[in-house]
């Protein structure tokens, strides 16, 4: 489902070299409320360029993980923030309750074409409270953004995806659980693009976002935390997110590890997926290839 996520320009012809890849960095200020947050959090959103049609964006909080017990849901809004305006692009939550208070999301419109968008992007403080915003920024053709080197990735990424079964249990949202799959996308020697999905055919319908995270051991023998997830938000159609983390691609699929996806940060004891990756599981790989970047993928 995530081939050619993240691809140089052009790098199949030896004899023209690819101009380097870009990013721009927007911040992100803190907004007043009357939430739990209620000083609000400042951070950056930044659009990194990958392929033609395709763009990166991450967010990161200044102070990193909030320690709330709820994940953040983020998005791209139309129009300036003075304005206002429908949400145009939803982004990966931020868990509040640890991972470094990071995001990422693959969205398939060029770099230019979101570098140049009017419009501007939310964080909010939880899917059930989408009125309170704690932070908030200009992007695009609002904004003046900081420009600079993109992400130095490798030619032909490789990629593998790890199978997530359906875990039935007695909690009020996804009680049936819900089946989907975890890839990791090889980025550099240093990072790698772990993506969630769901397969829901929509949203979950919940009123809170699906926390998740790499765990160590087999499913079987339980572990701790190894690694946190980008949460998938119950209001996203494409029921998906996606996260940047500090571990190499071959470090991670040869991991002794599985990946829980729960009701909520407040119900962590409640699975709704599970599944093993790395070495405890076989997943199906893609060793690279000639795909440019373009929309064919729904990432």
């Amino acid at each position: 489902m995530t081939a050619g996520l993240l691809v140089g320009c052009d790098s199949n012809d030896s004899d023209m070299e690819a101009d380097p890849l870009r990013r721009v960095s927007y911040d992100l200020n803190a907004q007043p409320n009357d939430g739990t947050l209620s000083g609000g959090v400042s951070g950056t959103v930044t659009f990194w360029e990958s392929g033609s049609s395709q763009t990166l964006v991450t967010l990161e909080l200044d102070e990193g993980a909030t320690g709330a017990s709820v994940s953040h849901p983020a998005h791209i809004h139309e129009n300036s923030a003075s304005e206002g305006g429908d949400i145009a692009f939803h982004l990966s939550p931020i868990d509040g309750s640890g991972g470094g208070g990071t995001s990422a999301r693959i969205i398939n419109r060029s770099f230019d074409e979101l570098s140049s968008f009017n419009g501007y992007v939310n964080v909010h403080e939880s899917v059930a409270n989408l009125s309170t915003v704690v932070a908030q920024g200009n992007i695009g053709s609002n904004a003046d953004g900081r420009e600079g080197p993109g992400l130095d990735l490798v030619e032909n990424p490789r990629q593998k995806t790890y199978e997530l079964s359906a875990n039935s249990n007695s909690g009020t949202v996804l009680p049936g659980g819900a089946a989907g799959s975890v890839t990791v996308q090889e980025v550099n020697a240093d990072q790698s693009l772990v993506s969630l999905s769901l397969n829901t055919g929509g949203s979950t319908g919940a009123g809170v976002s699906h926390p998740a995270h790499i765990h160590d051991n087999s499913a079987a023998d339980g572990g701790d935390i190894a690694l946190y997830l980008s949460p998938i938000d119950g209001t996203d159609a494409a029921a998906r997110s996606s996260k940047l983390v500090p571990r190499s691609y071959d470090e991670l699929v040869t991991f002794d590890g599985y990946v829980n996806v729960h009701e909520s940060v407040a119900n962590l004891s409640t699975v709704v997926a599970q599944g093993n990756i790395g070495a405890n599981a076989d997943g199906s790989s893609d060793d690279g290839g000639d795909d440019d970047g373009g929309g064919s993928n729904p990432y």
